[in-house]
């Protein structure tokens, strides 16, 4: 048996209110109520035991597990492994942090009991693309692992630029090879990420995206082709150039890109081959994009990423990583996340044994104005809390007609939306809470109470007075609804063929008040994919003939930074305030009583949505309209 370690950790006085183990994300396996309280000292410093659990204790513990318990003399967690102590002191943190916001004196006694259920929960954040500052990078680290994300994917390199230096081809890196900034990664900076990284608990897989998102490279050597005889032989100096600064038992992954490989990109499928056998020899273990080119002649199958395909059937010695559908959340709102993230199970189909985890992905493949956007234009935040608790419990069923819309408000399935939203709101409020000084753009959290709207939708192109228009049973639930959603089948519309649909809300206020109100009718993918729509227009919410009424009055949109922020001729012009994270909100006055929300949404373009809610006005209360 081993000897039993203690560990100590400081835990600062702090009163700790009764429901704080109900705030933690993600949610742990399983709460246990036992006997008594535990009354917190005041003095300034106390002590919380971790202790290892002995050989026959932790046989058969799935790795992480950990159980912390606080009984009337305190608290203290048993581990099985080093992820299970990681764990347990994250989940003693947050205890924590939520009991100094809360201020509460007693803590009901309880047993945790918890473990991830996939071993891969991660980030990924393409700097190909957008370089980000290296204490960015490294402050994401640290966010990861307040939420048990123990995977950061680092996409390194992309048609705008190969950020990694290398000192054997400089070229790559030189500024006329690179598009939107000069930036690029030293090998030192490589390294101090990992290290940074790999501290915390995170285990980076750095991705040289080859032979597809190639524009760079070639570039740097003068080529139009990656087939071309001397780019083998690049890439392989490449690999062996960047394997040189990682160890294996750091850095277990590489990741080859292989994509969305264009014609002029495809090389034979012996170099691929060959690549892998290289960087499986060095003690690596080798992922790829799926779809993507596929080589025949492996040794043994690579990990692969699937971006598509979520139903499709995997080969039973594949093992696999899920990015797909909202798990690339530059396509999404930041409402809408709270929808997916309660209804998308992780890995669907193929051996239990092969399902490693997710990944969900920051792509923002526009450029951006300066590396803060990255934050704001996206919900990155609170999708790192949303998805902390998908990737760690997963899902016990795949729910895809949900995915696009809540399930409306009568139904089984609303009141884990409602508990998850309730939960996410009480990271926002810890975020909030911090000092001035530690705020900033990688600590915005746009996230705020949706679950108690009522809206209903009328499909017709007539406009009438609000309570005769003909309103549908459907009850929505949502800050940002869809009429017909653009990734998924999930659809409110009956007939979808009157090109007009309203939706109508009453809100109940209190008294007269000005109140903040947040609206958008773009939402437009942080990526080309906005060049789909028409460019936004001075004086509209957008060029489609999308309007805003509140009791029968127009609410005028904002004035924008950039009209023309949108369409087939945005090239490389970045947003600015187009997304509603990225603006401040808009004044209305509501009256007291009864209020009129009504919304006019043509049914134009690829994303038929809107956004409209009150972000924690107080005296509100919200009722749908009533059926003719």
């Amino acid at each position: 048996m081993k000897k039993l370690l203690c560990l100590f950790v400081t835990i600062f006085s702090a009163m700790v209110m009764a429901s704080v183990v109900d705030n933690l994300m993600p949610r742990p396996k399983e709460v246990k109520s036992l006997e008594g309280t535990w009354t917190i000292p005041t003095r300034p410093l106390q002590l919380c035991a971790f202790i290892e659990l002995s050989d026959e204790s932790a046989a058969g513990k799935p790795r992480g597990y950990y159980e912390l318990t606080i009984r009337p003399t305190g608290m203290q967690v048993f581990y099985a492994d080093e992820e299970g102590l990681r764990y347990g002191r994250v989940t003693a943190q947050q205890i924590m942090d939520f009991a100094r916001l809360e201020k509460q004196k007693t803590l009901p006694c309880v047993q945790i009991t918890d473990y991830p259920s996939y071993s891969i929960r991660g980030l990924l954040f393409d700097t190909g693309r957008n370089w980000l500052p290296v204490e960015m990078l490294c402050r994401e680290m640290d966010l990861l692992a307040k939420y048990k994300l123990n995977v950061f994917q680092w996409h390194i390199t992309d048609n705008h630029g190969w950020r990694l230096q290398s000192k054997k081809y400089p070229q790559l890196s030189k500024p006329e090879n690179l598009d939107r900034t000069d930036y690029y990664y030293t090998q030192k900076d490589f390294q101090e990420v990992i290290a940074y990284a790999h501290k915390r608990g995170i285990t980076v897989i750095p991705e040289l995206d080859v032979p597809g998102h190639t524009m760079t490279f070639r570039r740097a050597f003068g080529l139009q082709r990656m087939d071309d005889p001397k780019v083998k032989q690049i890439v392989s100096e490449l690999f062996d150039e960047m394997m040189d600064l990682l160890d294996p038992k750091v850095t277990p992954y590489i990741h080859i890109g292989s994509d969305e490989v264009q014609a002029h990109e495809r090389v034979p499928g012996q170099w691929i081959v060959d690549w892998v056998n290289q960087i499986e020899a060095r003690g690596f273990k080798v992922i790829a994009w799926a779809p993507g080119q596929y080589p025949k002649g492996l040794k043994q199958p690579l990990i692969r990423q699937y971006w598509m395909g979520r139903h499709v059937k995997r080969p039973n010695d594949e093992p696999y990583i899920d990015s797909q559908s909202s798990y690339y959340i530059n396509h999404v709102d930041a409402l809408e996340l709270l929808t997916q993230a309660c209804f998308q199970q992780p890995c669907l189909t193929g051996p239990e044994e092969n399902r490693l985890g997710a990944i969900f992905a920051v792509w923002h493949d526009d450029a951006l104005g300066k590396p803060e956007d990255l934050f704001t234009m996206n919900p990155v935040l609170s999708s790192t809390v949303l998805y902390s608790d998908n990737f760690w419990n997963g899902r016990e069923k795949d729910v895809m007609q949900w995915y696009g819309n809540l399930p409306p408000p009568e139904h089984p399935d609303f009141a884990f939306a409602e508990e998850l939203e309730r939960r996410t709101l009480a990271h926002r409020a810890l975020f909030e809470a911090l000092p001035k000084r530690a705020q900033s753009a990688q600590t915005y959290f746009p996230f705020y109470k949706q679950t108690d709207m009522r809206w209903r939708m009328a499909e017709t192109a007539e406009e009438k007075p609000f309570d005769e228009m003909p309103w549908g049973e459907r009850v929505i639930a949502q800050g940002t609804i869809y009429a017909q959603h653009f990734f998924f089948s999930q659809t409110n519309l009956t007939n979808g063929k009157t090109g007009t649909v309203w939706f109508g809300m009453i809100v109940n206020s209190d008294r007269d008040q000005e109140v903040e109100l947040i609206a958008d009718f773009m939402n437009f993918s942080r990526s080309d994919n906005r060049k789909r729509d028409a460019a936004l227009v001075q004086g509209k919410w957008n060029a489609k003939g999308a309007e805003l009424r509140i009791n029968g009055k127009a609410v005028p949109p904002p004035k924008w930074k950039q009209p023309g922020g949108g369409g087939p001729n945005i090239g490389e012009k970045p947003l600015v305030d187009e997304p509603w994270t990225a603006r401040p909100p808009v004044k209305v006055r509501l009256k007291k009583g009864r209020n009129e929300v009504l919304v006019k949404l043509p049914l134009k373009g690829w994303k038929k949505s809107f956004t409209c809610f009150f972000p924690d006005a107080e005296g509100l209360t919200y009722e749908a309209p009533a059926v003719k």
